[in-house]
């Protein structure tokens, strides 16, 4: 009996070892499989990134094609920039030749002296300690100084329409006097005044023409006009200043306020414009150092007298500036008016 128990015993040991066995081998079976599946998946792995690296150096012959064409067209336009550049400067040397045979022809040609406009301005005279606006930098680097040849008729005639013909105008920031010319030929008594001598001293614009009706000073320090037989000062009916404001310092402006309020005719008017754009020389000195919006510049006018108007009787489509592109006016304040804006100011004990 006892040798049959240890015999069923064993029996059923070899049973449990053959079951385990068959699971190892069933495991290893599915592990097997499995593997392959991953080898597989592995392999096809393997494909897709060598798929991708291939499309990848496709993708890099690409970049580098099109950097290589992106170089081509940046050093053609270098070069069709500095053939429109050339050409410029070209037409701006001949636009200054033809103005400089203008101007010396009208010398020769001309009955200037015997002008209404150019007597009556010969009588009168500036008056101050401050004849040239040595720390400004539009006298350092005048390239701006040079801008305002263009005779601005329709602005002119506007003027007379509304004013009459009758009236005295000064114009603050003259530049190349090509405001003031227009005045005189139109019988209009006009003064011009600029902070630098490059003008004067170089014979450009029409300062060769109008020796009696230009001058120069620093108009950010007191000066007066007086006419040459009487005691009182010379008024006016009419002051500009077109795009000259943000080139005046904010400490300086008051002063320069004073010298409007003090030479405008209580009737009279104040108009221009201001930029709000940067404007620097070849050096990167800025031109326009005084950059505010034009709610600052309301306020700054009430401060000092001046009173901004909404209504008045000017068209501004007419002025000066602002209303380009243009030659020497590329700004409009019409369709840009974060560029700039115009103005018409009268003193406020008047309005």
């Amino acid at each position: 009996m006892k040798t049959e128990s240890v015999s069923i015993v064993q029996r059923v040991r070899r049973l449990l070892k053959i079951d385990v066995l068959a699971n190892a081998l069933a495991l290893l079976r599915v592990t097997e499989e499995r593997s392959r599946v991953i080898e597989d998946q592995l392999h096809n792995t393997l494909t897709l990134l060598r798929i991708t690296e291939e499309r990848s150096r496709v993708l890099e012959d690409q970049l580098n094609d099109s950097l290589t064409l992106l170089r081509i067209t940046e050093e053609r336009s270098r070069t069709l920039q500095y053939l429109s550049n050339q050409s410029l400067l070209a037409v701006n040397y001949q636009i200054d030749m033809l103005l400089k045979w203008y101007v010396e022809s009208m010398l020769a040609t001309s009955s200037l002296a015997n002008n209404s406009a150019v007597v009556a301005a010969g009588s009168i005279r500036l008056e101050t300690a401050y004849p040239i606006a040595l720390m400004s930098n539009d006298h350092v680097a005048p390239d701006s100084t040079s801008e305002g040849i263009v005779r601005p008729t329709q602005f002119v005639k506007h003027c007379i329409e509304v004013l009459g013909q009758d009236i005295r105008c000064l114009d603050l920031g003259v530049g190349a006097a090509g405001l003031v010319f227009e005045y005189v030929m139109n019988g209009i008594v006009a003064i011009g005044v600029d902070g630098s001598n490059f003008c004067r001293q170089n014979k450009i614009g029409y300062w060769p023409l109008l020796p009696d009706n230009l001058y120069t000073c620093d108009i950010t320090h007191p000066f007066k006009f007086r006419q040459a037989d009487e005691e009182g000062p010379v008024n006016f009916d009419v002051i500009t200043m077109w795009e000259v404001l943000e080139h005046i310092c904010e400490s300086d402006l008051a002063s320069l306020f004073y010298n409007v309020h003090a030479h405008l005719e209580l009737n009279g008017y104040f108009i221009g414009s201001i930029s709000l754009v940067e404007y620097v020389d070849a050096k990167g000195v800025p031109y326009h150092v005084t950059l505010k919006p034009k709610s600052w510049w309301q306020e700054k006018f009430r401060e000092n007298g001046l009173v901004m108007l909404d209504d008045h009787p000017f068209n501004e489509r007419l002025f000066c500036r602002g209303n380009g592109p243009r030659f020497q006016d590329i700004h409009n304040y019409f369709a840009n008016p974060n560029e700039g804006f115009h103005f018409v100011a009268r003193l406020i004990e008047r309005s």
